[in-house]
């Protein structure tokens, strides 16, 4: 079997319009045509409303996209400092405590040498 069909006729048409296309006196004359020309001026005033709507529309959804992402990024920077501030701060006082020796010492010898080179 073939996947084609049969070589047959199309079905007789109809000759006679249906009631549809029939028209009566009864009806009167016929209508104009209903928006045969377009109104250029509603119609551009239409794109622009739907132009400026889709570009709020569009910068809205945009500008409130950025704004709970950074909301998202502060919560997880204060989470995440909030995690390590203890174990940080505990490290600045160890650093602090071990420099303010060296420091002072620093000052000293540079003061000394500074007073050492204005005395010749």
């Amino acid at each position: 079997m073939t996947a084609h069909h049969q070589p047959d006729h199309s079905p007789a048409q109809e000759t006679q319009l249906d009631e549809w296309h029939q028209h009566t006196r009864d009806e009167g004359l016929p209508q104009k045509e209903h928006a045969g020309h377009a109104n250029i001026t509603a119609l551009l005033i239409i794109f622009v409303v739907i132009t400026v709507s889709t570009v709020v529309f569009s910068v809205g959804i945009g500008l409130f996209a950025i704004n709970q992402m950074n909301l998202l990024k502060a919560k997880g920077e204060v989470a995440g400092l909030q995690a390590v501030a203890e174990q940080a701060a505990a490290y600045k006082r160890d650093a602090l405590a071990a420099q303010s020796g060296n420091m002072d010492r620093a000052m000293q010898t540079v003061v000394a040498e500074y007073r050492e080179m204005q005395s010749k």
